[in-house]
Formats: C-alpha cells, structure tokens, sequence
C-alpha cells in the first residue's frame, strides 16, 4: 500500500514538474572574502579575482516553484601586511547554495525569487595560512554555512533559458579571524538547457 501511495505522489509530481535543466552560472561579486582593514597594527588587502563560476541543476514543481542547486568556485586571497612585511594566503572558495524559486510571469520571462542556504568549503588553503597560529587572520572554520536571497529574471529563446540574477549570502562564521566579509553579493549570469 505505501508503494502505491508513494508511486502515486511521484507520478502527480512528475507530471507537474516542469523540467530538469543543467547549465552553467557565473558572475562578478560586488565584495571580496576579506575587508580591508587595519587590526591590531596588521593590514589585511583583498586580493581575490572577482569572478564566479560553476554549473547549475534546476527542477521544475507545481506551483510556480524550482529548486535550483549550483556548485561556484572562487578563488580567495588576500595578503596581511605589518611594516616592512607581508604574507599572502591563499584558497579556493566552493559554494553550494541550495534554493527555492518561485517564479511568474509569461511564459517567456519569468521573474523569479529565491531563498535558501548555502554551504560553503574552502579548499587548497595555502601553507602560509596554516602557519598563522593565532590572531587576524588566523583560519577559524575552512566550511561554513550561510543564508541566501535573490531575484532575477528568466528569458526563454529556443532551446535554452538565460537567466539574469542579483543574489545575497550572509555567512554565518568567519573564515578567518577578524578579516572575513560575512556578507557576500554577486551579480550572476547563467545558461540553462
């Protein structure tokens, strides 16, 4: 009997989702991992490449909703400095941000919603970090997680979506002692098949 019931919810489900796509995203953040700042006599300066990219899984519910599920890569630096010093640090910031959409509109541009988490990993942490043993900068949490709300707005052309989005992250740990910028936005661009 729960088969039945669970064949059942899955078939009314599958008949109202919308689609399954997988594309690409990628865009230029509007503020870097780290602030610049002056702590304690050290000066940390964000030195990060400002760009994100990675794929993108969506897929359609009923109701106007999509869970979309994206895997962004950035690279992370920044340098500390004291006078007459300075060290620079380095990693890879993988974010995996899980979302639920609602969208409306046309059928051809969709404005959409979003809210959702994000977990988020850095990774290939540079020797230089791991010797700050203490202190700004020294590396609290290389995983963390954090919330996230955006919008954007789907176009459909033949064959594809593209897809436009203002997207916000509040972590909720610092990377790094005293220098990390909980607050993230970015401006993201994405192609969807």
């Amino acid at each position: 009997m729960n088969k039945l019931i669970l064949l059942s919810l899955a078939t009314v489900i599958g008949a109202h989702a919308q689609a399954f796509s997988v594309g690409i995203i990628g865009g230029a953040p509007f503020t870097d991992v780290v602030k610049k700042d002056v702590v304690s006599g050290l000066q940390s300066i964000p030195k990060s490449t400002n760009f994100t990219i990675g794929p993108s899984f969506r897929v359609g519910l009923p109701a106007s909703l999509r869970i979309e599920v994206d895997a962004l890569y950035r690279p992370y630096s920044f340098s500390l400095a004291l006078p007459g010093s300075s060290t620079n640090i380095s990693a890879n910031q993988w974010r995996f941000p899980v979302l639920l959409q609602y969208r409306f509109g046309t059928p051809v541009v969709k404005p959409f919603l979003e809210s959702g988490l994000s977990f988020d990993h850095l990774s290939g942490i540079s020797a230089a970090a791991k010797s700050i043993t203490s202190g700004p900068g020294y590396l609290l949490h290389p995983t963390d997680a954090g919330i996230v709300l955006g919008g954007g707005v789907d176009v459909k052309i033949p064959f594809f979506r593209v897809s436009g989005e203002l997207r916000y992250t509040r972590q909720t740990v610092s990377n790094f002692a005293s220098i990390s910028n909980l607050n993230q936005a970015e401006l993201l661009l994405g192609i969807h098949f």
